[in-house]
């Protein structure tokens, strides 16, 4: 009796082993992936932590991680030196990159996040500075990498001003606001700026916003960047990882509080309260006219193509990229998965 008995505990045994084997198989089976953000964690790119927490990644057959980035111009880099096999960057980072980097592409652009560059300068309103045509003379801090400083001849252009007639004060992009504060500097450029001066104790009435936008200046913003590698070996892997990232995507701008939630379990001292701010505050520049008409993700090749001649000037590359060659838009889901949110 004792011999049999233990007949079905050995048989359980192997049952139990055989699982963890399956298990482990399932997990190796899975494709690994390394995403570069643009920058930090913050809230509005939490819903690429939500896609990986609930499981989107992985039922594309893929295991991504999710890394913080340190800029645009970064992030480009990473992978075109093939650290990373994907990132989110700014466009004409992108742009720049390949224009000084001739030959075979290295990286292209899948999906564009941002139909609109969210820029802005922004002044202390007791300046007495109210348009673009007061920026002469004044000094603007920023990070040298920053976009708001790279791509100021475009803007200075649309805004009809010399762009040497500004002075570029060079720091740290966390000191940029702290300068203006304290008088060293006229102007700071930003992405979001109500949530960086509401965090400074700054009220909405005491600053003056000057949109990049409303000087009728049309720019692409971040895009997901693949390498060429990933889309030449593994096309499917790379339609997977959009379609898992669009569907977050959706999901997050529908419910911006919710997707904050899963930056906070990636990184418990973020401040919810501000990330669901800044995640709004940036919706207006994923959700337009234009991507309620056409859908997220894709790019009009009329519009990028201008983007590529304004960029290739301003930075005096040495070629000028095919804008087919720079945005590869055959990997975008269906137009009717990339509508979205209704009401948004």
């Amino acid at each position: 009796m004792p011999r049999t008995a233990s007949i079905p505990r050995f048989l359980a045994a192997l049952v139990l082993a055989g699982a963890g084997l399956s298990g482990d198989a399932a997990a190796q089976s899975l494709t690994k992936l390394k995403l570069s953000l643009d920058w930090r964690f913050e809230g509005h790119t939490s819903f690429y932590h939500m896609a990986r927490a609930k499981g989107y990644f992985e039922q594309e057959g893929l295991d991504v991680q999710v890394d913080a980035g340190s800029g645009s111009v970064a992030a480009v880099q990473r992978v075109a030196s093939g650290a990373y096999d994907l990132s989110l960057g700014d466009i004409s980072a992108l742009i720049e990159f390949m224009g000084n980097n001739p030959g075979p592409a290295r990286l292209q652009a899948v999906y564009m996040m941002y139909d609109q560059l969210p820029l802005a300068y922004v002044a202390l309103k007791k300046s007495g500075m109210k348009s673009f045509a007061d920026f002469p003379g004044k000094s603007i801090a920023a990070a040298n990498f920053e976009v708001t400083k790279r791509l100021w001849p475009i803007f200075a252009r649309a805004a009809r001003i010399d762009p040497g007639s500004v002075h570029w004060m060079s720091m740290d992009s966390a000191l940029r606001i702290n300068a203006v504060l304290k008088g060293e500097a006229q102007v700071f450029g930003s992405f979001i700026p109500e949530v960086e001066l509401a965090a400074r104790g700054v009220k909405a009435d005491e600053a003056v916003i000057f949109r990049t936008s409303d000087l009728g200046v049309r720019l692409y913003g971040n895009a997901l960047i693949s390498s060429t590698r990933l889309i030449q070996e593994n096309p499917k892997v790379v339609a997977g990882f959009v379609r898992a990232v669009n569907r977050a995507f959706k999901e997050g701008l529908a419910d911006p509080a919710a997707s904050v939630k899963y930056l906070k379990q990636r990184d418990p001292l973020v401040d919810e309260t501000i990330e669901v701010q800044r995640f709004l505050e940036t919706i207006p520049s994923m959700v337009t006219v234009r991507t309620r008409a056409e859908g997220l993700g894709a790019v009009d090749m009329a519009t990028l193509a201008k983007q590529v001649d304004d960029v290739t000037e301003v930075f005096a590359t040495k070629t000028k990229p095919d804008p087919a060659v720079v945005f590869n838009p055959s990997f975008l889901p269906p137009k009717a998965d990339r509508m979205p949110p209704a009401g948004k």
